[in-house]
């Protein structure tokens, strides 16, 4: 009797040890196919008049992601109908580079709307002959690449400031009443909105990508690994810090042979609207 207790026990374990593995093959398959939409309404009374209602796609961290995915991608940013396509580094992938994968992405969005880009580590990371292949390619196709530079956006008469960089504090003055930014790396956005406050151009906005989403992600907890350490700040979705605001990817694809755990594909639909 004893034993057949003890192997029934044992039944239940291994029972409930597959259903555990069963749910977690089935997350990880799930966290690492979906593309979750999100849409974030931004509001402020510095948006101009023209540019309410203006929709803008946040692409980040498409670590040249295949023919398949891209496909499905450009559907939903399709769909989406934006205005402007904001795409924040990391088009590349440093460990397993594919040039092509890349330049196709690039192809496709840039036919959907007019598209500005600013370089992440992976990027930077390839070497000058691969960089320099997808800079003309992101040129022919009309992308507006920002390296420390500001671009103005114009609708009718009026317009914004777009500003892109690489390092925080690499960047032109900003002269208008709304200001937006292209940073790879979330973690600069402290030290951004700190030193435009200072420099009486108050950066509004922040597109940033990076931390893909955490890896993993817990209710209630968010993000648990950053690059920097355990539990990082800024990793989906919109922040405030000190008048500022950021919003943030958790991206594309995949670094090497690293998975994510409920931390799924991103692409974030920000409208701008004008508050009165």
């Amino acid at each position: 009797m004893e034993n057949e207790k003890k192997i029934s026990k044992r039944k239940i374990f291994y029972i409930v040890l597959s259903i555990l593995a069963v749910i977690l093959i089935i997350s990880l398959i799930f966290s690492n196919t979906y593309i979750d939409v999100e849409k974030i309404t931004f509001k402020s009374r510095d948006i101009p008049e023209s540019f309410d209602g203006a929709k803008i796609v946040l692409l980040s961290d498409y670590h040249n992601q295949g023919e398949n995915f891209c496909e499905r991608l450009t559907d939903i940013v399709k769909e989406a109908d934006p205005d402007y396509i904001f795409i924040t580094g990391d088009i590349i992938d440093r460990i397993r580079t594919d040039v092509d994968k890349a330049d196709n992405f690039l192809k496709k969005v840039s036919d959907i709307a007019p598209c500005y880009l600013v370089w992440g580590n992976h990027d930077k990371s390839v070497s000058q002959g691969d960089l320099e292949r997808l800079k003309t390619s992101a040129v022919s196709y009309g992308i507006t690449i920002l390296e420390g530079t500001t671009v103005r956006i114009q609708r009718g008469d009026e317009y914004i400031s777009l500003t892109g960089n690489y390092y925080y504090y690499d960047y032109p003055p900003c002269e208008a009443d709304f200001n937006i930014w292209l940073n790879h790396f979330p973690e600069n956005f402290e030290p951004i909105a700190e030193q435009t406050k200072k420099d009486g151009n108050q950066m509004d906005l922040m597109f940033s990508g990076h931390a893909h989403g955490g890896l993993i992600r817990l209710p209630f907890v968010g993000g648990v690994i950053g690059h920097n350490g355990l539990f990082p700040d800024y990793t989906s979705g919109l922040y405030e810090y000190d008048g500022s605001h950021m919003i943030v990817s958790r991206g594309l694809g995949n670094s090497g042979n690293v998975p994510r755990l409920y931390s799924t594909f991103h692409v974030v639909v920000c409208e701008l609207e004008r508050e009165e």
